[in-house]
């Protein structure tokens, strides 16, 4: 009678035993399913390997503009809206960054507005000036699309090679010491 507890016992352990094994082995899978990187990482280490694809868009006086435009140059491609609060609060501080760099750097801010007079509206109410800031307008999200834009506001920092520096997504103190002493280095190389 004493054999069967043990009996008992080691058929408990043999199952749990079992269990964990077959646990263990879909973790397995599981972990290495997750080794891939998923589409937007690999969108965008292709942008940093590759640079940015030609793209052309009008600016707001419905001059060409492209990535070529800016050949030699550090740009900033700023995607936003004037509906994105966000991005609303975000503009001043690139615009001071675009200012204190005096054309070392460039903004091209691309516009995911539904209706051109809110673009104008903006640009009236920020008192966009510098021949340094480019304001385009996405109306399709077409270029947004390309690039992996998700979200309001986003960035990419682009070299002047036309390779992907880094990508910024949401609100950044683009005029803050960090921000300015990270452009100083970055229009030294």
């Amino acid at each position: 009678m004493k054999l069967a507890p043990a009996l008992k016992a080691t058929s408990v352990v043999l199952l749990l035993a079992g269990a964990l094994a077959f646990g263990w082995m879909n973790y397995r899978q599981f972990l290495s399913r997750g080794r891939q990187a998923p589409d937007s990482a690999k969108l965008l280490n292709q942008l940093e390997k590759s640079g940015l694809p030609s793209f052309k868009l009008d600016d707001l006086k419905g001059r060409d503009i492209s990535l070529a435009t800016f050949t030699g140059k550090v740009v900033i491609l700023n995607f936003w809206a004037s509906w994105c609060d966000p991005c609303v609060s975000e503009f001043p501080s690139l615009i001071s960054l675009i200012e204190k760099f005096n054309g070392g750097i460039v903004l091209l801010a691309v516009s995911a507005d539904y209706e051109r007079k809110d673009i104008d509206s903006f640009m009236q109410l920020f008192k966009v000036k510098s021949p340094f800031i480019h304001i385009s307008w996405d109306k399709d999200l077409n270029l947004a699309k390309q690039l992996g834009t998700s979200r309001l506001p986003e960035s990419y920092i682009i070299g002047r090679d036309g390779h992907l520096i880094r990508k910024v997504a949401g609100v950044d103190d683009w005029s803050s010491p960090g921000a300015f002493e990270y452009f100083s280095e970055l229009l030294k190389k």
